[in-house]
């Protein structure tokens, strides 16, 4: 693979990097640009753009909530990015899933003027089936290609049971970007759970008096034996030469890294980086 990118969000939360120190260890390690994952610190574009080019890389892509990518379209086209891509939405139901489609043919519309595609990135629960389809398919049969593209990611792919490879030929043309995640076990589809009441419909949590959430143990319990999964590259159930083919073949624009664990220190996620990135460079 010769072209590999790297999603910043695999960094995790206690490298101590900010985000512009994050692109600069992506150049380091050999990574030919980055996704971002929002927020951008209060920095500017310029100066975003800036950092990208003193360390030769690009930012091709963004993961912005639903609710905040008609606002950012502006900044993501000063950025140079391609793509604005939903990293998760709640859905509960087929219905919910249409209504996320219909949102998305609309975003897709307003980000075409900039030269940018809307995209939406999934994770087990868009493979719960209903009425004879996944929610992806749904989602997939009811949105324009012309302006908006998916974001397959093949560690929660195959943790749902798919077979990324038959999944990206079923639906040729449709993933232009295809998130690298080695993944260890089948775990099965997140059963749906209907909306909260607007925004996202992430669940609804409880705040601390310094106004931060509060995270139930049980929650936290479950997300790290999930995250646990993204195992070692090369050492899971994902074959990614036939994943690397069928995204060829069908258009496929970018390889982008996005790592939940570190398997080596959990302080020590810069060296899973690393390695992934080796992994990909000389076996794929």
């Amino acid at each position: 693979m010769d072209k590999i990118y790297l999603a910043t969000y695999s960094f995790g939360f206690d490298s101590g990097l900010g985000m512009l120190d994050k692109i600069r260890k992506a150049a380091e390690i050999g990574y030919s640009g980055v996704e971002l994952s929002g927020g951008y610190e209060g920095r500017s574009a310029a100066e975003i753009r800036s950092v990208l080019e003193e360390a030769g890389i690009e930012c091709i892509s963004s993961h912005v909530q639903l609710d905040d990518i008609e606002a950012e379209l502006p900044f993501l086209k000063e950025l140079g990015v391609r793509f604005a891509i939903c990293p998760m939405h709640r859905i509960g139901c087929r219905d919910d899933a249409l209504e996320l489609a219909a949102r998305l043919n609309e975003l897709g519309r307003k980000a075409a003027p900039y030269g940018i595609k809307v995209g939406y990135h999934n994770h087990t629960m868009e493979f719960w089936e209903e009425g004879g389809e996944y929610f992806l398919e749904t989602l997939i049969k009811n949105t324009d290609p012309e302006d908006v593209v998916f974001q397959l990611d093949c560690g929660w792919a195959s943790a749902a049971g798919i077979d990324p490879a038959e999944f990206i030929n079923r639906y040729a043309g449709r993933f232009r970007t295809i998130h690298v995640k080695e993944n260890g076990k089948v775990i099965g589809a997140d059963k749906p759970r209907p909306l909260a009441e607007g925004g996202s419909g992430n669940p609804k949590l409880k705040l601390d008096e310094n106004g931060k959430p509060i995270i139930p143990p049980e929650f936290l319990k479950m997300m790290e034996e999930r995250q646990k999964t993204n195992c070692r590259m090369g050492q899971g159930i994902i074959d990614w030469k036939a994943v690397k083919a069928a995204a060829d073949a069908q258009g496929c624009v970018a390889y982008i890294v996005e790592r939940e664990y570190s398997y080596n220190d959990p302080r020590d996620r810069i060296r899973c980086l690393i390695e992934d990135y080796q992994y990909l460079k000389n076996h794929i």
